[in-house]
């Protein structure tokens, strides 16, 4: 039986929509994560660079450590391990929250 093209376009719009709406909520992101370390750190053009370059290198590196445990581990505890110690550190082990509790897992 022959397969009709029109689910495979609705697929392929569907996939560029969320694509497209992945990158405008990244940007959105940086920008309040910009608009946060100027009003809380008074983050100036002097640092802004370095920050957003730093903010790219995180978050490709969550990315590339959930991508890559998921191949092995559809639940990426390893990931979401490594990524609690780094926030652990961060934050202190008093305000510290896990993974489960900053993304609204059970």
């Amino acid at each position: 039986m022959k397969r009709s093209g029109y689910l495979q376009r609705v697929r392929q719009d569907v996939n560029r929509q969320l694509t497209e709406s992945r990158a405008v909520h990244t940007q959105m992101c940086l920008d309040a994560a910009m608009i946060a370390a100027h009003d809380v750190l008074q983050l100036g053009p002097g640092r802004a660079e370095d920050f957003c370059v730093a903010y790219r290198e995180a978050i490709n590196d969550m990315a590339r450590r959930v991508v890559d445990d998921q191949m092995d581990d559809p639940e990426f505890v390893y990931a979401k391990a490594k990524i609690d110690e780094q926030i652990r550190a961060i934050v202190g082990p008093e305000k510290f929250a896990p993974w489960e509790e900053r993304y609204g897992e059970k």
